[in-house]
């Protein structure tokens, strides 16, 4: 069964926006499409969250950023439903995520013998697989000469295209949540998670990637929870046979192959078929600009985990994705289901090795 409707929804939301014509990327605001970038940093210590406001879904908010290239404080104001304020899990949810992601364009500047990217658009917050972005953006850099140049380039004379880009923001965020809303869910009884699901041509698939642990056989990307917590684990093909709960199993390459023709009414193979990546991507959490998760499936780029001789690295996380299929018995033909930044196509590769970590998805039935 398709979701006809999103693209009725987008539409509503982006015209309820102030944009005259919506742009197609977010950095086509700032007159520089395909120039931008969009990525997570990690966000030092905890979320301060400051008094709620009712009216307008305001909750204003204030963190620190430090990573490589990042290490500043950001105050800003989410747009959060009411409801969802009033669940008390919500802020500790936030926290344990402790997860931003910024949108910038250019190199990094160097200030001193410091490195700092200074050019920052936007900044969104991540709690669970949430994405929030924030408005009335304010920014103080630790290294104070590149301070000086954020408040002499960008603090007054960007603020209403950092504005445009918030509500650009909040736009794509508002339709993932009518997505979920649409949704149905399933809880796994082994860990008590709930994941939501779409159905596909009479089948049940699950929507986000599978979080379940098993030890020595999944891991959070960078080794860091709150990776897990968003997009999911990364699983080793062995990992990936033991993954999914009760009532579902790891597709099978054909199993891939119909949902994708399910979806897009193309039967010449996905080779032959018109690009409909960005239509499984989510609109979030994709370096540069994510895609238009017109179909509900919010394919996030949860990158990989390769092992490289008796180690192993965690690699393109915002650029890549790809899912284990199931082979019968133990076969040893091992394909994956792969999503790229740049891809026009989700597409069947062979798995170069059983023991790399790549996301799963579940469909119906043991």
């Amino acid at each position: 069964m398709r979701l006809t409707t999103l693209p009725l929804l987008i539409i509503s939301l982006f015209s309820a926006s102030s944009f005259a014509s919506p742009p197609r990327t977010w950095d086509a605001i700032f007159d520089a499409q395909g120039q931008g970038e969009y990525e997570s940093a990690p966000i030092d210590g905890q979320v301060r969250f400051y008094k709620y406001e009712y009216y307008g879904e305001k909750q204003p908010v204030a963190f620190a950023v430090k990573g490589d290239g990042y290490d500043f404080v950001v105050h800003g104001v989410m747009k959060v439903p009411a409801d969802t304020v009033e669940n008390k899990r919500f802020y500790g949810v936030c926290n344990k995520t402790r997860e931003a992601w910024i949108s910038y364009i250019g190199a990094p500047k160097t200030f001193g013998k410091e490195d700092v990217q200074v050019n920052i658009k936007g900044v969104d917050i991540a709690c669970g697989d949430e994405l929030y972005a924030l408005k009335d953006l304010k920014i103080k850099f630790k290294n104070s000469a590149a301070q000086k140049y954020w408040n002499a380039t960008f603090e007054r004379a960007e603020k209403s295209r950092r504005d445009k880009l918030a509500e650009f923001r909040i736009a794509e965020q508002e339709h993932f949540s009518e997505v979920k809303r649409n949704s149905s869910f399933i809880t796994d009884a082994r860990d008590g998670q709930m994941y939501r699901t779409i159905k596909i041509d009479g089948r049940v698939w699950l929507a986000q990637n599978m979080n379940y642990n098993i030890p020595g056989e999944s891991w959070c990307y960078d080794d860091k929870d709150n990776f897990c917590a968003r997009s999911g684990r990364l699983y080793s093909l062995e990992g990936a046979r033991k993954a999914c709960p009760k009532g579902f199993h790891l597709p099978r390459d054909r199993e891939w192959q119909d949902m994708l023709t399910g979806l897009t009414g193309c039967y010449d193979g996905v080779q032959k078929c018109e690009a409909f990546a960005s239509k499984l991507k989510a609109r979030t959490g994709w370096q540069g600009s994510g895609g238009t998760d017109e179909y509900g499936f919010t394919a996030f780029g949860s990158g990989r985990r390769e092992v490289v001789g008796r180690g192993h690295r965690y690699v393109e996380m915002g650029e890549y994705t790809a899912y284990w299929s199931s082979q019968n018995g133990r076969n040893s033909t091992i394909w994956i289901w792969v999503l790229g930044r740049m891809g026009d196509n989700m597409v069947r590769e062979l798995a170069p090795k059983a023991e790399n970590g790549y996301s799963v998805r579940c469909i119906d039935g043991d």
